[in-house]
């Protein structure tokens, strides 16, 4: 049984575990991330790993990243939420480690795990949206992750969905990142109630039938509704899943999303599309990163 060891790099933590050939988090360790620079960030990938390789059998590191990443070169060129920029963090590691290493986008990562171990196991054309610490999407067409003209497609996180002053950190504004991801879930809670509470609190509340709450969440569903409208439009794709730390409230949005992703598709062109809630939960980036590793294994053997 082959294990990988994959490391998952948010905007608040640091993942790392060991995931077998079929799609099983053995075992895993969180770190909590603070203004991370790339020293920090370097050191604590490095202390995780010798922790791993020390103690396990490994058959490659792979890792999933937030933003944009040049992967044939193992380059994390920019996450638009931190000061990283053409952080070669793949060398870093093939240089220590001496062993296959894989450095990708995180939502693109995801896509291969749902390819591997989920719900597109059957399916060649989809479209992954991660709805976290920020917005991104990998999309996979004819079986084969999309990758476009410069390796970056799939920034779904920057389709504008609303007018409202609400400032993306790629410049813009009215970013479905700015609106829907975690600190735009609490900017505009906070702007309705003046109280200061994380992604999660707010769910809570919402849960507990809270109406500023509730209508939060749904008017995340709304801004989410309309970039994967979007994103299918374009793709004509038949499944659009939606994972990250947020979707983890998917039934607060449910509804709202469906509603609004009928309202502004062509309807007559996309008859079949379905929407689901990710089948590989929270882990989804370790699990996606392990599965970029596995398919590039099975693709160099065929």
């Amino acid at each position: 049984m082959k294990n990988i060891l994959a490391i998952d790099i948010g905007g608040s933590k640091i993942l790392a575990g060991l995931v077998d050939e079929t799609g099983q988090v053995i075992k895993y360790t969180k770190t909590p991330l603070h203004k991370a620079t790339q020293e920090s960030l370097l050191s604590i990938i490095f202390s995780e790993c010798d922790d791993y390789i020390t103690h396990h059998e490994i058959s490659a590191i792979s890792a999933s990243i937030p933003g944009l990443t040049d992967s044939v070169n193992g380059i994390w060129v920019e996450a638009a939420f931190s000061n990283i920029r053409n952080f070669p963090l793949g060398r870093e590691l093939a240089d220590r480690y001496h062993c296959p290493v894989f450095l990708e986008n995180d939502a693109n990562n995801c896509a291969y795990g749902e390819k591997l171990f989920g719900h597109a196991k059957n399916i060649d054309d989809f479209l992954w949206l991660t709805v976290s610490n920020g917005c991104g999407s990998g999309i996979f067409l004819n079986g084969r992750l999309f990758t476009g003209y410069g390796g970056n497609a799939g920034e779904i996180g920057h389709i504008r969905v609303t007018d409202e002053y609400l400032i993306c950190s790629c410049g813009n504004k009215g970013c479905l990142e700015a609106a829907a991801a975690g600190p735009g879930i609490s900017t505009r809670y906070k702007n309705l109630t003046g109280k200061s509470l994380d992604a999660k609190e707010i769910a809570f509340y919402a849960g507990k039938g809270d109406e500023t709450a509730v209508s939060v969440f749904k008017k995340t569903g709304e801004y989410i509704g309309k970039a994967v409208a979007s994103a299918v439009n374009i793709l004509n794709v038949p499944l659009a899943i939606i994972g990250g730390g947020v979707s983890l409230s998917y039934n607060l949005m449910k509804d709202e999303i469906e509603k609004t992703v009928q309202s502004h598709i062509y309807r007559m062109a996309n008859k079949n599309l379905v929407i689901k809630q990710t089948k590989l939960g929270y882990h989804a980036s370790l699990i996606g990163a392990a599965a970029k590793a596995l398919m590039h294994e099975k693709t160099d053997m065929e």
